[in-house]
């Protein structure tokens, strides 16, 4: 099927941004054979410094989804397989948007995070305060207040819970050291006693080891605090709870993405990370640029004889080149008018360059002017073009659009006008009109003129209607557009139901695919108006203000269209006419000078058939050229193709042969 796409529609070839680092004392070299092998469009100097900000930036972006990734993954308590299915096409811009969504939910995760902390600190507190309270029972009996927290004139007595040297030099400094506890490896809890002057030097030490009496106990009985306790220890271990399933619930429903970020960063960093060693190493160089995807093999394979490497980047908007088989390249010059197509578009040339040379055939049937037209373009056209690759390419044009006007010529029956195509009809029946011998006899004439219009009109309406349906496949598969989906298709019904529903109407010989055949004429009309109505009212709708006005010009513009083939068959007479015109000066110099003398008359008659017929050559090809072109622009290719792209300009040297010294 890829295959078969490059007969029709093509992709182009896609650039990719390359970064190619190599050694400093190497790249001259490198250079050379770059621009020899036109595998690489270096970018300006200016561009290759914003493509370094771009690096610098990317680096930290990836840099910034790892750490989210890391801290976010570090609170999903199991283990999950997430599968990926599938990257996206800007790596970048994808990891810029998901590093902007999980830093909003890093920031509502943490803040959550941190509620659980001062949970956990305060249930920890509570738990050290019921063991000190136990351990008091147990030895005193009773629980007083002042056992665990009082601030005396003479005495404090102060209830600790900490570790490590400080509090070690807190506890030496007490005059006596009531109970200790191990709550575990390097912290303990003690109830001690100090003398009211070293208390108030050790103040502002104490206060972060000290465990004072929740503010939930007071007015409580102290026979009643280990009930209140444990109840108050029972709502923070709720809360803790609630806050952990939340923190759960927002990253369980998030887990695709949380992978795709790890995913990305690490692409991404790995790339950047590669080439930001490459910038700071003593004896490595990078150059930046566009490479053809088509090409990645080869470039690669040429840097590793300079045991350099290159990172490849897809680029949101990259240039692009043509990738069209041989016999389409010449045709390509076609759509370059119309603009390079974008790397998300078709390529149209392989279709521009069938409807191209159809035109141009129909424009140009006579074997004798094909044949010229051959001839004339090896040796006339090297005097205008200087561009040896413009003028290859109109060569060949020029050649192919011969051929097809010779084999259009032999079905018309046209060799010079009726001059030789007259004895045609002895080796092939005629399928195209042709106009009577020296224009002799206007029955004959006239349906002529007739059916050439008509064959026109005929090539013009299947082309417009195979344009518009190429439009609406474009907005299916490409711009995956709905609106314009709908408009396109009542567009085509409009098309196809519209010259059935002229003939039912207007009595008119227009039903072109026989519709008539099938559905009632009143039915018919009906439909067509409901179709030319649902337009409009969408047009209006979709395009406010102007779409009230524009829906008339796009009904209308279809009739416009195919009436705009007719100058196929305008062209196609007016170069018939005047060479019959030119073959009745002939026979008439030839019968006139024939009473002198037949061989004078001959030859005469022959010179002046080779002058006129050239000159009758020279001005009915330039129209062809040009008309067919214009029928591709604007009748065919605009409904599908917008031709926004630009192309990749690789630096190449092609060998030439240059004269140099005296020519004398």
């Amino acid at each position: 099927m890829p295959q078969l796409s490059k007969l029709l529609l093509n992709r182009p070839d896609i650039g990719l941004k390359t970064y190619i680092v190599v050694p400093k004392d190497r790249a001259e070299e490198l250079v050379e054979g770059l621009v020899k092998k036109g595998l690489f469009e270096p970018l300006p100097p200016t561009e290759a410094s914003e493509a370094l900000e771009v690096i610098k930036k990317r680096l930290e972006l990836s840099e910034k989804g790892l750490t989210l990734y890391k801290e976010l993954n570090s609170l999903i308590k199991r283990s999950v397989d997430v599968e990926i299915r599938e990257l996206p096409w800007d790596t970048d811009e994808a990891l810029e948007k998901l590093v902007k969504e999980f830093e909003s939910i890093y920031n509502v995760v943490k803040s959550l995070v941190d509620e659980v902390k001062k949970y956990e600190e305060e249930l920890e507190r509570l738990q050290v305060l019921k063991l000190v309270i136990n351990d008091l029972v147990s030895r005193f009996k009773v629980v007083d207040k002042s056992l665990i927290d009082y601030v005396g004139d003479y005495l404090v007595f102060k209830t600790l819970y900490g570790g490590g040297k400080d509090f070690e030099d807190m506890l030496s400094r007490a005059l006596k050291v009531i109970t200790l506890i191990t709550i575990s490896e390097g912290r303990v809890v003690a109830v001690v006693v100090f003398e009211r002057k070293t208390y108030e030097t050790l103040k502002n030490y104490l206060s972060k080891f000290e465990i004072r009496t929740p503010k939930f106990l007071e007015g409580i009985a102290t026979s009643e605090w280990l009930v209140s306790i444990d109840r108050k220890v029972e709502e923070i271990k709720g809360g803790i709870n609630e806050l952990v399933s939340r923190i759960s619930e927002i990253l369980e429903s998030r887990l695709y993405e949380l992978a795709l970020l790890k995913l990305l960063s690490e692409i991404v960093h790995g790339e950047v990370e590669l080439l930001r060693n490459a910038l700071n190493s003593k004896y490595m160089t990078l150059v930046i640029g566009w490479s053809l995807k088509s090409k990645r093999v080869e470039l690669e394979k040429y840097l590793s004889s300079f045991k350099g490497y290159a990172v490849f980047e897809e680029d949101p908007n990259p240039p692009v080149e043509f990738n069209n088989y041989r016999v389409f390249k010449p045709f390509e010059v076609l759509t370059e008018i119309m603009g390079y197509p974008a790397h998300y578009e078709w390529d149209p040339t392989p279709l521009l360059t069938y409807f191209y040379l159809i035109f141009f055939s129909l424009m140009f049937p006579d074997i004798g002017y094909g044949i010229g037209l051959i001839i004339g373009a090896r040796f006339v056209l090297p005097y205008f073009v200087e561009s040896r690759e413009t003028l290859k390419k109109l060569v060949n044009i020029a050649t192919y659009a011969g051929i097809v006007g010779i084999v259009t010529g032999l079905l018309s029956h046209n060799f010079l006008g009726s001059l030789i195509g007259t004895y045609l009809g002895y080796i092939i029946p005629q399928v195209l009109p042709s106009l009577p011998p020296r224009l002799s006899d206007p029955e004959v004439l006239g349906s002529a003129i007739l059916t050439y219009i008509g064959i026109s009109m005929i090539v013009g309406y299947y082309s417009i209607l195979i344009a518009h349906g190429l439009g609406l496949i474009k907005n299916i598969v490409i711009s995956r557009n709905f609106i314009n989906v709908i408009l396109e298709f009542l567009i085509i019904l409009t098309t196809v139901f519209g010259p059935a529903a002229i003939e039912a109407f207007f009595g008119l010989h227009t039903d072109v695919l026989g519709i008539l055949r099938f559905i009632d004429p009143q039915t018919l009309l009906y439909l067509t108006i409901s179709v030319v109505i649902s337009y409009a009212v969408i047009r209006s709708i979709t395009d406010r203000p102007f779409g009230a006005l524009l829906w008339i010009f796009d009904i209308l513009g279809i009739l416009a269209d195919v009436l705009s083939f007719v100058r196929i068959a305008g062209i196609a007479l007016g170069g018939a006419i005047l060479a019959e015109l030119i073959n009745n000066l002939i026979f008439s110099t030839i019968s006139t000078l024939s009473y002198i003398n037949i061989i004078i008359g001959v030859i005469v008659g022959a010179s002046i058939s080779l002058l006129l017929h050239l000159v009758n050559l020279g001005l009915s090809s330039l129209g062809p050229f040009v008309h067919s072109l214009r029928l591709i622009m604007y009748e065919v290719s605009s409904k599908f193709y917008e031709g926004c792209g630009r192309r990749i300009i690789p630096i190449s040297v092609v060998s030439t042969r240059v004269r140099l010294g005296s020519t004398t």
